[in-house]
């Protein structure tokens, strides 16, 4: 209903899918026009009205989606320009924004990648560096995970219990913080993944003994053999998952 006609008028038509937030989805958009190339660093953006009328949303939803990445970095407002797209080696910092609230699976897929990288390389700076209380929080760890298995649960805390302590053994602390990043916003698919591994006694013995390798390799000493058996174990975790990493 309008103020001026004190009648009903259709809404204009949007884009975007309630049942996320507006100005996280404009954010999605925003920056996947800037990946795509339709915005290059240096362009300026439209302004806050035309922006808002191409989405069929308000100014303010727009705003809050434009602060978002400003925030990360991937925007900056000049005076006398505008907003403008900055070029990668111009972020200040590199940060995940809000837009990865709900990942899509194209994302869960560079996001597994980046872990399964990250986390490999973890493990082999593990197997260099740990200190027997390292030891003792690996093998812990892994016993815990052992005992799900027995007990045919989830174990979804002695599994983060167990990737939190290989990442403390790498004593990176970049390194550690990162992954432990990664976790969280994996966590969903993570969760669901094991509930699905854990409801095939066959399949959850095959993935304890995937992790039983890495931890032989960490504690063997070996960086070789512990990165190896890290990236096994998550590239086959990603084919469980549905997601294909490390394709041509």
């Amino acid at each position: 209903m309008t103020e001026k006609t004190g009648t009903w008028e259709e809404e204009p038509q949007s884009p975007l899918k309630q049942q996320e937030r507006l100005s996280q989805q404009v954010s999605r958009l925003l920056l996947g026009e800037i990946r795509s190339g339709a915005f290059q660093p240096g362009d300026r953006l439209p302004t806050e009205i035309d922006l808002a009328k191409k989405y069929g949303i308000s100014r303010t939803v727009i705003r809050e989606a434009l602060a978002s990445l400003k925030y990360d970095g991937i925007l900056e407002s000049r005076q006398g320009r505008g907003i403008i797209v900055k070029a990668p080696g111009e972020r200040q910092a590199f940060r995940f924004s809000d837009v990865f609230e709900s990942i899509s699976r194209a994302e869960a897929n560079h996001l597994y990648e980046m872990r399964a990288i990250l986390e490999a390389e973890a493990s082999g700076l593990a197997a260099l560096r740990h200190t027997q209380s390292d030891r003792k929080a690996i093998k812990s760890a892994f016993s815990e995970m052992a005992k799900a298995v027995e007990s045919n649960l989830p174990g979804e805390e002695a599994h983060l219990l167990y990737n939190e302590a290989i990442a403390r053994a790498s004593h990176n602390p970049v390194l550690c913080d990162f992954l432990g990043f990664l976790y969280g916003r994996l966590r969903a698919l993570s969760r669901e993944l094991r509930l699905n591994t854990m409801m095939d006694p066959a399949r959850a013995a095959l993935v304890l003994a995937e992790h039983k390798a890495v931890l032989d390799g960490i504690l063997s000493k070996n960086p070789e053999n512990a990165r190896t058996a890290s990236l096994t174990h998550l590239r086959n975790a990603a084919k469980r998952a549905g997601l294909e990493i490390y394709a041509p």
